[in-house]
């Protein structure tokens, strides 16, 4: 599988466009039409799709972006009815299986079903891997699974034994089905004491494609651990003989997929992977040892007791909040996030800003096409669209990244210049900037707006502005795409990421009465999405919203709120397999019991310590720099000058 080459661009001066992006990322990473195209559509459907004269349908869209190793996760997602009518029923379905609700999520799977085009693939396909997952969980045989596997992957990889020996193009949730074939497949003969054809060297296979593909880490965070674990699964059984060169090659597999996962704060397959880390420094030092060699023993003893505490700590949290500790569905892998139907952000936004239908539709379209838009009842012209979008301050563009955008180089600096703010790493967060400028149009007012906001934060970083600068700057850079003087006090709201992360990022700065009144619009804005079952969906804006509330809760003295809404972001964010900001809800509720605690002198120093550890040991492991030594110095505090 070849990578992608770094390539300079000239920046695109234009809104970003499926289209046009598809093409030039396929275009830029060497595939062809008729690479990526294969198993899904003719070469003539795809080339159609990217002159614009056929419309693609939301579900393909990913498929296409993720052949192209693009997670689907970057986006926010404004669709049309058809589309948004297809997320619902896959959020429907995903969410049965969620709360192991088999027999509705058979009802659905059947009632899907019948909607389906004839020629829907991807549709077709995540029906046979949804049924597939439910018979997994309620202990089906392996015969009827590998069946199910079979009959998925080669809707899309109708040549599958093929790709072992040339080159094909897939997605993660294809290399997800093809895992799952050849294990039950391998099982099945394994079963009837047929010779079997080497499940392990198909892992091997696996791994080296993903980490030769054009994977964002993302998408490589989201498989590449789970066929580490099948191949661990398989090699340490008692049927291999392990020597020291394979438990050292065993144990750089695992360090691989353990650093995919700090490097995107997730914890897809993680306790399992620790468990197996756990085995393979064992048998290292057991080897070492009965060879009369002590080289690098004391290394893998110090490895093994990090990797046993941090899998303690997460098998401990886990049973806290109520969340099963190994990883059971690959139902994670289909959730998309922040998805809302056009029609109800043209009606929301609309009311947002105050404006009549017929002044929005002045000198755009007829009134009528707007009202039944709205309703959803028909879906607008793109033109008229783009241009009613951009009135209300969006861009035209229904699936996009904070950034609109085409150039793909610039996702990629958006994550490091996140990574290097959160580590409050000015200097290089204003370097990535600069970079990140010259590759955007920064006429487009959600482009400005980002810009704005990050400018802000580096200033605040640099001290170069106070907070109260900082606030009124990060007011400027949402009033880029929103008139806020009615917004909180409406029940109903459309936000972008960026528009949130404005209203977050100023809390801290606001006095007591005007930071209570954005808190309880925030929490209401949650609670509205938390109602409607949709919560996993919106999982890392929630993370990164409710950790600045509940800090500043704490602050205005609701200790009790902020400590419930703590444990509740907790929960949530486990359950979705993230551990990002899990240290910062752990010393959160730990600072708010510090602070009631004081009210009546009472002492948490021993809990303190027990707990600052914790938070010690997840945020090196999510290499948050900045927040653990703020806690080994706060452990200080509590240990020696107490």
């Amino acid at each position: 599988m070849r990578k992608r080459q770094n390539v300079l661009k000239e920046p695109l001066q234009s809104e970003q466009d499926f289209a046009v992006f598809l093409r030039r990322v396929r275009e830029e990473s060497g595939v062809s039409g008729g690479e990526l195209a294969e198993g899904l559509m003719d070469v003539s459907q795809l080339s159609r799709i990217e002159s614009e004269n056929r419309p693609v349908c939301k579900t393909l869209r990913n498929r296409l972006l993720g052949r192209l190793g693009i997670t689907p996760d970057m986006y926010e997602n404004l669709l049309n009815n058809e589309d948004y009518a297809e997320w619902e029923w896959q959020h429907k379905i995903l969410w049965a299986i969620d709360q192991n609700n088999f027999p509705e999520t058979e009802r659905l799977i059947k009632h899907y079903e019948t909607q389906e085009a004839s020629d829907d693939k991807t549709k077709q396909q995540f029906c046979l891997v949804m049924r597939a997952e439910i018979l997994k969980l309620q202990g089906a045989g392996t015969t009827e699974l590998a069946t199910y596997y079979k009959d998925a992957v080669r809707l899309t990889v109708p040549e599958v034994e093929q790709v072992y020996v040339k080159s094909k193009l897939l997605s993660v949730l294809e290399v997800n089905a093809v895992l799952e074939y050849e294990y039950y497949r391998e099982t099945v003969r394994k079963e009837n004491g047929t010779l079997v054809s080497g499940f392990a060297a198909k892992c091997r296979f696996w791994m080296d494609y993903v980490a030769n593909s054009f994977y964002d880490e993302l998408s490589m965070a989201k498989i590449y651990p789970k066929i580490a674990c099948y191949y661990f699964r398989e090699v340490m059984s008692d049927n291999y003989i392990r020597t020291l060169p394979d438990m050292e090659q065993f144990q750089r597999i695992c360090d691989d997929a353990l650093e995919l996962l700090r490097n995107t704060g997730r914890t897809f397959y993680l306790v399992e992977l620790l468990e197996y880390k756990d085995k393979i420094l064992k048998d290292m030092i057991k080897l070492l040892t009965e060879s009369g060699s002590d080289r690098e023993i004391g290394k893998y003893q110090m490895a093994l007791k990090e990797s046993e505490e941090l899998q303690n700590l997460l098998k401990q949290l886990y049973a806290e909040y109520d969340v099963l500790t190994y990883m059971q569905d690959c139902t994670y892998l289909y959730r998309q996030r922040w998805v809302f139907a056009i029609g109800d952000v043209l009606r929301i936004r609309r009311n947002m800003l105050g404006l009549t239908q017929e002044e929005l539709c002045d000198g755009i379209c007829s009134v009528k096409s707007l009202r039944r838009a709205e309703k959803r009842q028909t879906n607008m012209q793109r033109e008229p669209l783009g241009k009613i979008l951009r009135r209300l301050g969006l861009s035209k563009e229904v699936q996009k990244t904070a950034l609109v955008t085409n150039d793909r180089e610039v996702l990629q600096l958006m994550a490091e210049m996140a990574f290097c703010r959160n580590n409050r790493e000015a200097g290089k967060a204003k370097l990535l900037l600069n970079q990140l400028k010259a590759k955007i149009c920064i006429e487009i007012p959600e482009n400005r707006q980002y810009v704005m906001e990050a400018e802000a934060s580096i200033g605040l970083m640099e001290r170069g502005i106070t907070g109260k600068e900082f606030a009124a700057r990060e007011e400027k850079a949402l009033q880029c795409t929103l008139d806020t003087r009615r917004m909180y006090s409406m029940d109903e709201v459309y936000l972008t990421e960026t528009e949130m992360t404005c209203i977050r990022q100023q809390l801290k700065w606001l006095d007591n009465t005007e930071k209570r009144r954005k808190i309880n619009f925030l929490i209401r804005f949650f609670e509205k999405i938390e109602n409607e079952a949709r919560l996993t969906d919106y999982i890392a804006m929630y993370e990164f919203v409710m950790e600045r509330v509940t800090s500043e809760l704490g602050n205005i003295g609701d200790h009790t709120l902020a400590t419930e809404l703590d444990r509740k972001a907790l929960h949530s964010i486990l359950r979705c397999r993230r551990i990002y900001m899990v240290h910062a809800f752990l010393y959160d509720i730990l600072w708010n019991e510090n602070e009631q605690k004081a009210y009546t002198g009472q002492s948490i120093q021993k809990k303190m310590a027990d707990v600052l550890m914790q938070c010690i040991v997840f945020s090196h492991f999510n290499k948050c720099t900045f927040y653990e030594k703020l806690y080994m110095d706060k452990m200080y505090q509590v240990t020696y000058m107490s």
